[in-house]
């Protein structure tokens, strides 16, 4: 499918994003945490998200911004995120945030939850335990020692299922060669304001329509965490069973059930 890699400008703010699809209703997709820019990895993503597509959206996958003054809070970003959506004059919005993108996509509804129809948090939560707070720590070291290779090995143990690990091995080293000194630097900042992270009182706010959709077998945030988030919000939910932290590349079901709740 075709798309466009657009940057959005203005005095207060630059953001790239990838748009596709021609639907009526508008997708806004926040993906999680990465090394790499949007603009990098824009063929998977399509690739990924073409189902939304298929079924009339048109998808917005926006990046982090780029002009970021730190530290920059995960409610910064929302902040940001929904300037520039405001900007752009979208309306029709359905929110898909994943992972870090999913706690942006809390800060979002909570700062402005009229703006969406309908809202997915994926592999997502409220907060960090002690646990997930290693796992962050662990990949900011690697970071801040410019280790690529041990951040990317301990990606593929975290966030993959050990079976598609073996499957995605080739093309995480791939990703891993292109990796600058920069990108390390920005990523450093951008992961630790997943620590100080927290709305959990919050969530009895939320009122719109939202599903919580994540995996059992989650070594990065834990299942308790996840089905806290699902339940404190109200919202549906589904997990699976043996999946890791980012299931749509696992499963085809992963973004089928997703699909099957915006348009439910």
């Amino acid at each position: 499918m075709d798309y466009s890699a657009e940057k959005f400008v203005s005095d207060r703010c630059r953001m790239y994003f990838l748009k596709f699809g021609s639907g009526d209703r508008k997708l806004i997709i926040i993906p999680g945490l990465n090394v790499k820019s949007v603009l990098d990895m824009a063929d998977v993503i399509v690739q990924g998200n073409i189902i939304f597509a298929d079924n009339g959206f048109s998808v917005y996958v926006f990046d982090r911004r780029e002009n970021s003054i730190f530290p920059y809070s995960i409610a910064q970003m929302a902040t940001d995120t929904l300037y520039v959506l405001k900007e752009l004059r979208l309306d029709n919005l359905y929110l898909y945030g994943h992972s870090q993108g999913g706690m942006i996509a809390q800060s979002m509804v909570l700062q402005e939850q009229k703006l969406f129809k309908k809202v997915i948090f994926s592999s997502t939560v409220s907060h960090l335990n002690s646990h997930a707070k290693t796992v962050m720590t662990n990949w900011i070291d690697y970071a801040k020692k410019h280790d690529v290779k041990g951040l990317y090995d301990d990606f593929e143990r975290t966030i993959f299922s050990e079976g598609f690990a073996r499957i995605a091995h080739k093309s995480m080293v791939e990703e891993a060669m292109s990796v600058t000194g920069d990108e390390l630097d920005i990523f450093i900042p951008h992961t630790e304001n997943m620590l100080t992270f927290d709305v959990t009182e919050r969530l009895g706010e939320i009122k719109t329509d939202c599903f919580v959709i994540g995996s059992k077998a989650d070594k990065v945030f834990d299942y308790e965490l996840i089905k806290e988030l699902a339940e404190k919000s109200h919202s549906k939910s589904f997990f699976f069973e043996n999946v890791g932290h980012s299931p749509t590349f696992e499963t085809p079901e992963y973004n089928q059930r997703i699909l099957d709740f915006l348009l439910s």
